[in-house]
């Protein structure tokens, strides 16, 4: 099982939303945008950031078992 791919893209879609939503504060700033920024933007930022953090975590495990399944007692 290969992960990068998957983080590959959860990775890209966090960047493209990201530089869209700060594309945003060009013409809209106000204490809306700030809130819905907190409340929305950066918990879902952080979220993707956990999950990526996770995969990595998974694939290094993935990586240790499948080193001990083929070279046992190594």
């Amino acid at each position: 099982m290969r992960f990068g791919a998957t983080r590959s893209q959860f990775y890209d879609a966090q960047k493209s939303a990201r530089a869209k939503w700060d594309a945003t504060g060009d013409e809209w700033d106000d204490a809306v945008r700030r809130e819905h920024g907190e409340k929305i933007v950066d918990e879902l930022d952080k979220s993707v950031s956990d999950v990526l953090a996770a995969i990595d975590q998974l694939a290094t495990v993935l990586v240790q078992a499948r080193h001990e399944c083929e070279f046992p007692g190594s």
